[in-house]
């Protein structure tokens, strides 16, 4: 199955899912993300396949509430399906959240920091 849910676009966040790939984008500082990534994470968990990429690279920022979001969503998924984190390897803030964020599931979250 491969995911096709159109770009969305809250304030200056950018959230998409693109053939196997979900794409976090902009800057994610909102005193509520909940209100648009969830719905847009749920669209995802129906549409689940073995693998996941969440590709942050672009995301500038991700504020706490953000990083709940995206930890619920994990904590969602089913247990078999693997998820490769891309991120920056130049924003610090992206390796220090996402290796909290791997600890959750050590087998089968790994990432995947590039340099851009």
């Amino acid at each position: 199955m491969v995911f096709n849910i159109p770009k969305q676009t809250y304030n200056r966040a950018i959230i998409s899912a693109k053939g196997d790939t979900i794409i976090l984008e902009g800057d994610i500082d909102h005193n509520d993300p909940e209100v648009f990534i969830k719905p847009f994470f749920e669209k995802v968990l129906s549409q689940m396949h073995e693998v996941l990429i969440i590709d942050i690279r672009n995301l500038e920022f991700l504020n706490s509430a953000g990083i709940k979001c995206l930890l619920d969503f994990l904590k969602a998924k089913p247990t078999d399906t693997r998820v490769l984190i891309k991120s920056d390897k130049k924003k610090t803030w992206q390796q220090k959240s996402m290796a909290v964020i791997k600890s959750l599931d050590e087998e089968n979250i790994s990432l995947e920091d590039v340099d851009i």
